[in-house]
């Protein structure tokens, strides 16, 4: 994948004149800090630090785990990418010795410039500078969960403690309008259209194959954390009306989340539990996605989701509602149907439109044309461009504001 991005610093070479000192304005080494619990970040953190990498800037990636729960994924995604990481250990919600491990590594690695993924990187980062820690820092804020009162004071922290970054870098235009306060210092970029993830799990494909094979067509999937803000229990009481109108259908629920118990009882209750299937948390996403016939995000929040991306790289019908970037990236495109969030009822609508309408040319095209607006490589170029902008800021070069080329 890294062999396929533009080399983004012979661009800018040539965008600058021969003569230029390119090696100046973009940093040799950078580090992000990034949960493991955090799959859609780790996987857009990992291709980003692959390319870069093939651009010649050196990328660390220090990956937080919480001791006792199973191997990181993120590693695994990092390890599959030749892309250099550091796992260590999380003790807890106030592991503060963290701080010292982290800045340990960090005074190894000496980074001109770190990012930082979640409320413990953001603390951790915060915490560090106050200790002078010389590099530039680059907070990301990719969206609010909502499951439960400890989840929201974190994203509380997480904001509050994100405005002290020199850049606050955000998914979408909606979410920019939370860090209004903080001015020019908050950029646009959004998650590039990367290709599902294949965790190289025979095991689980051929398990995930065998239940497809098993279900009723069309089949119908959402994929993402179950939790209050994903909407999930909207789409439930959307396939009972269905259901109950003769469409005839199943349904795969995958991810995992606080509200799988309450959402697996309402199925129950409504007689759905043969038709709509959880599966849990899958690694080869990728199985999934080739056995959907629509995809659907019901969303009542959202950054720029990655399962929003992921289809549309699948070249599958996407339902979705209008919540964060999404209107972005779709548009008024036939890429996919938008409808406003809270609703089942609206739901009900646009997914039995887009079954029976079924798929088109110019829908498949529309697809396209977002999976090239979104890719990686102008992620990369954003990125290079907002480092860049840093740098130049301390040489007392006048920096131009950035934002992602993806429009």
């Amino acid at each position: 994948m890294a062999h396929a991005v533009t080399p983004i610093l012979e661009m800018i070479r040539a965008e600058r004149g021969a003569s230029a000192d390119v090696s100046r304005s973009v940093p040799k080494r950078i580090a992000a800090l990034v949960p493991d619990d955090a799959i859609g970040p780790a996987r857009q953190v990992t291709a980003l630090a692959r390319a870069l990498q093939s651009d010649g800037i050196e990328c660390l990636v220090v990956v937080f785990h919480r001791r006792g729960r199973p191997p990181s994924r993120c590693a695994h995604y990092l390890r599959k990418a030749g892309v250099r990481y550091c796992v260590v250990e999380d003790r807890g919600p106030v592991d503060w010795r963290m701080a010292l491990r982290v800045g340990a590594l960090l005074r190894r690695w000496r980074p001109s410039i770190v990012q930082t993924h979640g409320y413990k990187a953001t603390a951790l980062a915060y915490l560090l500078r106050r200790l002078r820690h010389p590099w530039h820092w680059i907070g990301f804020c990719h969206g609010v969960t909502t499951e439960n009162l400890k989840g929201r004071f974190y994203h509380w922290v997480d904001r509050w403690l994100l405005g002290a970054a020199e850049r606050i870098v955000v998914m979408s235009h909606a979410r920019a309008q939370a860090f209004r306060h903080c001015g020019s210092r908050v950029r646009v970029i959004y998650n590039a259209a990367l290709a599902p993830p294949s965790a190289g799990n025979p095991a689980e494909g051929d398990r995930l194959a065998a239940l497809a094979g098993t279900l009723r067509r069309p089949i119908i999937g959402v994929v993402g954390r179950l939790s209050p803000e994903k909407g999930v229990d909207l789409f439930v009481e959307a396939c009972a009306v269905l259901a109950r109108k003769g469409l005839a259908f199943s349904a795969l629920v995958v991810g995992d989340g606080h509200e799988r118990a309450r959402l697996e009882a309402r199925c129950s209750d409504l007689g759905l539990a043969s038709c709509i299937r959880f599966v849990g948390q899958v690694h080869n996403v990728d199985v999934v996605y080739r056995h959907l016939d629509l995809v659907v995000l019901p969303s009542r929040s959202e950054g720029l989701p990655n399962t929003l991306l992921e289809a549309i790289q699948a070249d599958l019908p996407v339902v979705a509602t209008a919540v964060g970037a999404v209107p972005d990236a779709v548009g008024t495109s036939a890429a996919a149907h938008l409808v406003p969030p809270g609703s089942a009822a609206v739901l009900v609508e646009a997914i039995e439109r887009a079954l029976i309408q079924g798929d088109s040319p110019e829908a498949a095209l529309a697809r396209r044309e977002v999976v090239s607006r979104f890719s990686l490589e102008r992620r990369v170029e954003a990125h290079v461009q907002l480092y860049r902008e840093l740098l130049e800021e301390r040489t007392g070069v006048t920096a131009a504001c950035v934002e992602s080329p993806a429009r």
